[in-house]
């Protein structure tokens, strides 16, 4: 084998699956067919879920240095404010970045391919995969290099991270079911003064459509992105100045432009392909499924098909597992990607349909009817698991198994963990439990019961254990999140839970690690 895993696409998906298997000790080659990294970017915004991810990697803090915190949505119609959605508040007990990080796809390939590069490894731009033959246990990918030549490289497993027009997909001939949407959309970034609020989401809402302010860095520095008026369709000659006069009409004349430092036009698609995998080849993010814009999730889908992935052949190319784990990757991702297209599709009919109910609903009922629901708890809480994606779950996965005995309310099998602070030992403060977790290995976490002395029968050096100090105010963190004790939690590396129950019991440990992760003795 020249390497363990070939990373087709350089983009954040794939600089993430990199980064993760370099963790690990896995070999892994990347290259992008590219000159280099995006220098323009339409992904901008960056979840909470992604965020606890970073702070794993180590470019968290890099990330809220370079971002903009937005903890506010005002929602615009008719030139007039007629809504706030607070977004900071409303995630603060669910994760330690309740907020949406306004940070450009350019910037998170940065930091994510410096990462890269202080673990090691490099990215071969200029390199383009153009052949493909897969055989009993390995891949041959036939590479056209920089200089025009070709180079064959043999891998045991393949990621297609290579976007919307993936090679990955098309040589594998799985096909990418969907459509475009009929509407043409612009980006650009710009210096602009006007009555938005700044560092916050303004969302203009109008007849035809929507207007997007992200807050970028600097003074008067947004990125503008919404549909394009029919009448500009089909120019090739279209500068921003045309679309200047639009904005404006619906937004308010109180705006004034002064400079654009780039602008682009694009259409978006709704698809997905029909299967994540193809034997020794897998496709992620972009490759997999591309979707409508509404709520931020597209770059950050693409992030979690990667964490989900890594820890699964990590342990697959050492020989701690077998291959069936694998499976679990399709399993798992495919639900999450048809759910997110449904929804996304949904609001996307609703914000850009033409109809004239459909434009009294964006201007005159739609922010009044978010606000308000914003002031329900309930409400809250289930907008922030979703657009920030703590709340995906894999209930019906082979990894995930709740035993009898735990109590109907607590968090199950297949669950993200709760994010709390815990005292993991008598003598020593609270802490946060994340940032306690090692998401290299399996962790499993005990409360009201002794740790096992054991541990988790087959998982060895691959187990770190945290029991829950008997103490009031860890009783009270554990109430808050539904934890009843006792109960012990059994967390895959990437900190959904895998196996949960009341009293450890070895035996059901070891069969879980057997039988569902399939790991070898």
């Amino acid at each position: 084998m020249d390497t363990d895993v070939l990373i087709v696409g350089a983009g954040p998906t794939g600089l993430m699956l990199a980064n993760q298997l370099a963790r690990r000790g896995v070999r892994a080659l990347i290259v992008d067919r590219h000159a280099g990294p995006a220098r323009e970017t339409r992904a901008l915004g960056v979840q909470a879920r992604t965020l606890e991810i970073y702070s794993r990697l180590g470019v968290v803090d890099q990330a809220l240095e370079l971002g903009k915190r937005a903890t506010g949505a005002n929602l615009w119609a008719r030139a007039r404010r007629t809504a706030r959605i607070p977004l900071g508040d409303i995630g603060r007990d669910i994760s330690p970045y309740p907020f949406l990080l306004i940070l450009g796809q350019d910037d998170n390939e940065r930091l994510l391919g410096e990462a890269l590069r202080h673990r090691g490894m490099a990215v071969r731009w200029n390199t383009e995969l153009v052949g493909l033959a897969q055989e009993a246990g390995h891949v041959k990918a036939t590479l056209k290099q920089p200089d025009g030549s070709t180079r064959e490289v043999v891998a045991a497993w393949l990621a297609g991270c290579d976007g919307a027009r993936s090679s990955v997909r098309e040589l594998s001939g799985i096909p990418f079911e969907g459509a475009p949407y009929e509407h043409v959309f612009f980006v650009a970034d710009t210096q602009v003064a006007g009555p938005m609020f700044p560092g916050e989401l303004n969302v203009y809402l109008w007849r035809e459509g929507f207007h997007l302010f992200f807050p970028m860095r600097g003074a008067d520095h947004w990125r503008v992105v919404g549909i394009l008026p029919q009448t500009l369709r089909g120019r090739d000659d279209l500068a921003f100045d045309d679309v200047v006069p639009a904005i404006r009409r619906e937004a308010g004349i109180a705006l004034d432009f002064q400079a654009c430092a780039w602008f682009s036009t694009y259409r978006i698609h709704h698809r997905r392909a029909r299967r994540f995998r193809d034997r020794r080849a897998f496709l992620l993010g972009d490759a997999a499924h591309i979707h409508s814009p509404v709520g931020a999730q597209g770059m950050n889908t693409g992030l979690q098909d990667a964490y989900n992935l890594a820890w699964k052949l990590a342990l697959v190319t050492s020989g701690r597992a077998d291959a069936r784990l694998l499976d679990s990757y399709e399993d798992e991702r495919v639900p999450v990607a048809t759910r997110l297209l449904s929804t996304t599709d949904r609001a996307f009919a609703l914000i850009v349909s033409d109809t004239w109910l459909a434009g009294l609903l964006r201007t005159r009922v739609l922010a009044r009817a978010a606000a308000a629901a914003m002031k329900l708890a309930p409400a809250r809480e289930f907008a922030f698991r979703t657009v920030s994606q703590t709340g995906i779950r894999y209930p019906q996965s082979e990894l995930s198994e709740t035993l009898d005995g735990l109590d109907a309310g607590a968090p199950r099998a297949g669950d993200r963990f709760p994010w709390l602070r815990l005292k993991l030992r008598a003598d020593r403060p609270a802490e946060d439990l994340f940032e306690a977790l090692d998401d290299t290995r399996f962790n499993l976490i005990v409360a009201g019961q002794p740790a096992p002395p054991d541990g988790v029968p087959g998982l060895g050096d691959l187990l770190r254990v945290h029991a829950a100090a008997s103490d009031p105010a860890n009783d009270r963190a554990l109430a808050r999140v539904g934890i009843p004790q006792p109960s012990f939690y059994l967390l895959r590396p990437d900190g959904h839970v895998g196996l949960a129950g009341a009293r450890f019991a070895p035996a059901a440990a070891a069969r879980y690690v057997s039988e569902r992760l399939h790991l070898k003795p």
